[in-house]
């Protein structure tokens, strides 16, 4: 079974959107700026795909700054038909919150520390460099809520967002261990809150 799936973001019909029709007009032709991958747990969504306050705004305000968006998730544990339904929802709910496009979704639904694609392993971030070239995770930014998600993004040289950590969570970024993580990390209450830090 293979334990890491990319899905490409349906095309949406902007006639169908349930939203004025100009929100279209000021869609990028383009996204010059670097990628931003993002986890969807306690990042965007909870974890029964319950969108967070202001996440899908900020994902949509990340595009029309021109960032290059792409989702790099773990799903440890699930059956693939079960992601691959809610990512199908998922991105139905971003066509009607004005999100016309992304780069693509690549989940892990491995279980085994030793799997090349689990976090802390870099194995999604490099099979999403690898199919899609445009994308480089190195001085971008990677947005997560574990250490595990941190020690990923340091792997491949970006920048860690770490949203609304735990105390514990907190505690593992601060210890000796940790401490080159930390230096390329920042902390935020919010997706919204790291969106608008960005210009």
């Amino acid at each position: 079974m293979v334990d890491l799936a990319s899905m490409e973001v349906p095309d949406f019909d902007p006639n169908k959107v349930n939203q004025n029709q100009n929100i279209q007009q000021d869609w990028p032709k383009s996204f010059p700026k670097t990628t931003i991958g993002l986890e969807r747990k306690n990042v965007f969504t909870d974890n029964d795909y319950s969108y967070l306050p202001g996440a899908l705004e900020s994902i949509r305000s990340l595009r029309l700054k021109g960032y290059k968006v792409v989702l790099i998730m773990d799903e440890k544990g699930r059956l693939e038909s079960e992601v691959n339904a809610a990512n199908l929802k998922m991105m139905e709910d971003f066509g009607q919150a004005g999100i016309f496009s992304i780069e693509g979704i690549f989940y892990s639904v491995g279980t085994e520390k030793a799997d090349p694609y689990v976090k802390p392993s870099a194995g999604m971030f490099k099979r999403c460099e690898d199919e899609h070239p445009h994308l480089k995770f190195k001085n971008g930014w990677y947005v997560g809520h574990t250490i595990a998600d941190a020690k990923a993004a340091f792997k491949v040289g970006s920048r860690f967002a770490l949203i609304n950590p735990t105390e514990e969570t907190i505690k593992k970024l601060n210890s000796f261990a940790n401490q080159k993580i930390k230096k390329k990390t920042r902390i935020f209450k919010s997706l919204s809150e790291f969106e608008k830090n960005l210009k």
